[in-house]
Order: structure tokens, then sequence, then C-alpha cells
């Protein structure tokens, strides 16, 4: 039986009241929209001196929402959270869609990725007194783009004022004695031998002090790790407290529950696997037993998750002691994973920033899980692969007297970076088949070379080269296109290889359909029908023409035949 709880003068009310974790602003409705939508906005501070971050918040985020510069008294959380909670308890059918952004996230960012999804459901699913989509925005740094801390001269002024003492002589020291080093190499001939070694010697040891230092201040104006640490301290724990807050406010018989499902992008999949993981009770026996219910808390049900290019370690859809998802992970009742081999954000930035942190003993084990991709080579000495075969890859027929199967995707992942260093996953590490591997209860849209048109000559995410692996040369040359794209939105031969999923027409249906109506929605929305195996191949053929290789986890039937 639900747990009912008074809130009129709990301690929860009055904290909420006296130090909000967030702050919650409803999307403005037309006659047209039939679907609520709710932004959530952490009020922690981008930097802990200041108090910048509602100030700016509100001069951004003013024209799309009811409770910004309404001439009104803003709603508190609390009053907010009653209201959601009203719709909620008043639908036969609650759903709550949960969307967050991923690392450096300005407001105005924030604010048109959540409008954008919010006008397509209202345009393309309008089912009325049923989902509620809320835009979860945790605490981000751009480190370009004038945000809550300032414009990028003054990021670079914060970070040499605080840079600590000792570092700061360093630095100073250093660099004084390597321009006068340099000079007195370049234009002293007079300088004895020794005195020559001696300078060169002192150039040296001063351009590495210097350089370690320097190091460390590009490293802190990239904002990556600052990101991380707001992620892990502001961005989970607040969304946890928010769900938990709707947890005692929502009031519903024993017998229905609201599904809970997300959409996460970059280290949103972080923030979001950690706020799983949170809400998955590890002392319930079922969890310990390795058989978990969807059910968290008095009312929710964790329904689907959808990572989109997630910046979270490979590790989390290994076996293993290191994986620290791997229960709470069976609660989702579907979960996808959208992924690009050629993704430079995740190639090269993220995995040389966790070079640093992630415990791994290889290179291999370092990636991250937005570069996983359906396997090309045979083992990790095939240097020539196979051509990628679009549609679902996992689907088997036996013969015409037997079912369809759908194998494992465990069999069907590797993680590559050329085709002279490419690992499966069974080659990682060693697997028991009497178990359910995390990998297997994914499934993965690998969009390395989708194009919604195959007339055009660039890929949506990558370059669409069509062969086993994308090699050195071949990164340069996306390179340049990621920079022109970056330079000009919409440059023909540009390419957004982190966030341009949600630029291409069959990838954006699929991330937003997959998590508000599910897979059997989904393919319902592209008018596929008939027995599984009909729908399979249909919706093989859909993806084959996008150039989109697909593994299909075996549960989604499943779990089908048990609903």
């Amino acid at each position: 039986m639900s747990r009912k709880i008074d809130m009129t003068n709990s301690p929860d009310k009055k904290n909420l009241a006296d130090n909000q974790p967030y702050k919650i602003y409803e999307f403005k409705k037309n006659n047209q929209e039939k679907i609520s939508g709710y932004l959530v906005v952490s009020t922690a501070k981008l930097n802990v001196e200041t108090e910048e971050s509602n100030n700016y918040l509100s001069k951004v985020i003013n024209q799309n929402f009811f409770n910004i510069n309404d001439g009104q008294a803003e709603p508190s959380a609390q009053e907010m959270l009653e209201k959601i909670a009203e719709s909620l308890q008043s639908s036969p059918e609650p759903e709550i869609i949960i969307n967050i952004h991923g690392y450096s996230s300005t407001p105005s960012d924030t604010e048109t990725g959540c409008k954008k999804i919010y006008e397509y459901v209202n345009t393309h699913i309008q089912q009325p007194n049923k989902y509620i989509f809320i835009g979860y925005r945790w605490p981000s740094e751009n480190p370009i783009k004038t945000d809550e801390s300032g414009s990028f001269g003054q990021k670079l002024m914060n970070a040499l004022y605080s840079l600590p003492t000792l570092l700061a002589i360093n630095l100073v020291v250093g660099l004084t004695i390597s321009i006068w080093s340099t000079i007195v190499l370049l234009f002293l001939n007079i300088l004895s031998n020794s005195a020559l070694h001696f300078f060169t010697v002192l150039l040296i040891l001063s351009g590495i002090v210097s350089s370690i230092i320097l190091t460390l201040i590009i490293l802190r104006i990239s904002t990556y790790f600052r990101d991380t640490y707001r992620a892990v301290n502001y961005g989970v724990t607040d969304l946890v407290e928010l769900i938990r807050q709707l947890d005692v406010t929502v009031k519903l018989p024993p017998n229905k529950r609201i599904k809970l499902s997300f959409i996460s992008h970059s280290m949103g999949c972080f923030v979001v696997t950690d706020v799983i993981r949170i809400l998955s009770d590890v002392f319930d026996v079922k969890s310990i037993n390795k058989e978990p219910n969807s059910d968290i808390g008095n009312v929710f049900r964790l329904g689907r998750l959808v990572l989109v290019a997630p910046d979270i370690p490979v590790e989390t859809i290994l076996p293993g002691r290191a994986n620290f998802l791997r229960s709470s992970l069976r609660r989702c009742e579907e979960a996808y994973i959208f992924c690009n081999e050629g993704d430079l954000a995740l190639r090269i930035t993220s995995t040389a920033a966790n070079y640093f942190s992630f415990p791994a003993r290889t290179r291999i084990s370092g990636y991250r899980l937005g570069n996983i991709t359906v396997k090309h080579f045979n083992n990790k000495n095939d240097k020539v692969g196979q051509t990628p075969r679009y549609g679902v890859v996992n689907f088997q027929k036996q013969d015409y007297e037997k079912d369809y199967t759908l194998d494992k995707p465990y069999n069907y992942l590797e993680i590559r970076s050329s085709s002279s260093e490419h690992r499966r996953l069974e080659e990682i590490t060693e697997i028991s088949e009497n178990e359910v591997q995390p990998a297997d209860l994914f499934t993965y849209f690998d969009c390395t070379d989708y194009k919604d048109d195959r007339s055009l000559q660039i890929g949506v995410v990558s370059s669409a080269l069509q062969q086993p692996a994308i090699n050195f040369g071949n990164y340069i040359l996306l390179t340049l296109a990621f920079i022109r794209k970056s330079i000009n939105n919409r440059d023909p031969q540009g390419v957004d290889t982190h966030t341009g999923y949600f630029q291409g027409g069959f990838s954006q249906k699929a991330i937003y359909e997959l998590a508000f109506l599910g897979f059997q929605g989904f393919l319902k929305s592209l008018s596929i029908q008939g027995d599984e195996e009909a729908q399979i191949r249909a919706f093989s053929q859909k993806c084959h023409e996008k150039q989109i290789q697909v593994i299909l986890a075996p549960q989604i039937y499943q779990q089908k035949t048990q609903d």
C-alpha cells in the first residue's frame, strides 16, 4: 500500500520554502498544446562565492514560461510540485519524461533544447492527460560562451586569480626565467660553452614548470572537471530530491504507478545513471536476488532510459565488480544507447580528460560508452574487417521452420579507434553465459554512417564513410567538418559529431518517441505492423535506408509478452 504523508506542516515543505534546491517554471501553452511541460532548474551556483545564477537565469529564461517576469509573485517549488501532482493524480496512465542536458550547456542552450522537445511531443504525440515533460537543468558552465560566470576573458582572469599561491609564484618565476633565458640565448653570442649549457638547462626546466601550470589553467577553463563536480554534487542530488518530493506529494491508489522515463545527452547520461542508482533500493530482496522489478519509492516505476552519446565509461555495460550500475539498470523496462564511432567530443576530449582520473590500465578500457559500435572485426588481430551491414544486425532466422531469434547484444559490440586498435567486448572481459549481461539490457543505434538522405555527401554525426573503421586521416577530415559546423551551423559539409542526433530527422524522432511511446509505440509511428518477425524485418529495412546499425535487446519483445 502507498504510504500517505501529510505535507501540510512537514519539515520538507518548510525547507523547500526556506532554501529551495531547485526552481520550477511552467511552459506557456496555447490552444494547440495538450501535454504539460516544466523546466526544473537547480539553484546551485556555478561558483560558490557568488549569487549570480538565478539573476542571470531570470534574464535568459523569460519568454516561454509562466512565472518569469509576468508581474506575479513567483510560485514556490512546493506549489509547483502540488500542481504537477494534481495532473498526475487525475491521469489514468501518468508518465513523466525528464530530459537532462550535457556538459557546457548554458541556460539558453537548455531552454532551446527543452522547448524543441516540448514542441515536438505536442505536435507529433498529443496524448492529453497522460504525459508530463520535465526539462532539468543542472549548473553547467560553457568554456567560451558568456554565461553566469561571465565572458571568456572573465573566466580566464578568474582562473588566474584563483590559482594557488605556490603555483602562481612558480608560474611567474618560470615564465620570467624562460623569457630571460631565451633572450640571452638568442642575442648574446659571447657566452662561453658552460654559460650556454647553463642557460639552456635553465630554459628547459623553467619551461617544464610553466607548461605544467599552464596545462592546469587550460584544464580549468575547459570547465570539464568543474562540470563533472557539479554533475556529481549538484545535478544528481537535486534531481533525486525532486523525485523524492514528488514521491511524497503525489497520492495514488496502491495499484497505480507513475512511469518515470529519461532522455539524457553526454554528461547528462552520467547524471541520470547515478540518479537511477540512488533511486534503486539496494536492500530490496528482489534486487539482492538479481530479480529487481521496476517499482521505486511509493508511486514511481522506472520506464524507458534513452542515453544519447553517453559520456560515461564503457564499463557500465561490462560484467564484473566494477560495474556499479548493473543491478539498477535491470529496473528499467527499456533502455537505448545512441552511439557513433566518430564522436570527437568523446573520442578525444572526454577520453583525454578522463585519462587523469579513470582507473583503467589500457587505452581501450578508457573509451566512453558513446563510442561503442557494432563489431566490424573478427578479433583484435584482424586488420581488414568487414563492410558495415545496416538494419537490425542481431536478427537471426535459423530456418524456415523455426522462429526468429534476437542474439545477445554482447556478442555484436566492440570498442575501436582504428583498423589496428579494436576489441570485441568478449576480448575485454570474461562473461558468464548463465547470467544476463548489462550490455544485453540495451538496444543500440550505431549512427556512424547515418544519413537522412543517401544522396547527401556527408552523414549526420560522422563522415558516413561506410568502411570498417575510421582511421587517423579520416579523423583529421572529420575534425575539419566539425569545425565548419561550429562556425556555420547551416554548412552542408559540416558535421556535429556529438549533438547531431537531435538535428537528424529519423534520429530525433527515434530519441523522442522511444522515450515517450516505447519501442512498440515507435513502430506504430513508423506505420509498422504485423507479427513480431514482420515488425523486426520492417524496422530493419527502415534503419537500412538510413544506414543505421541496430542491435535490439531481446527483452524488448519479452517485455511486450509480459505486458
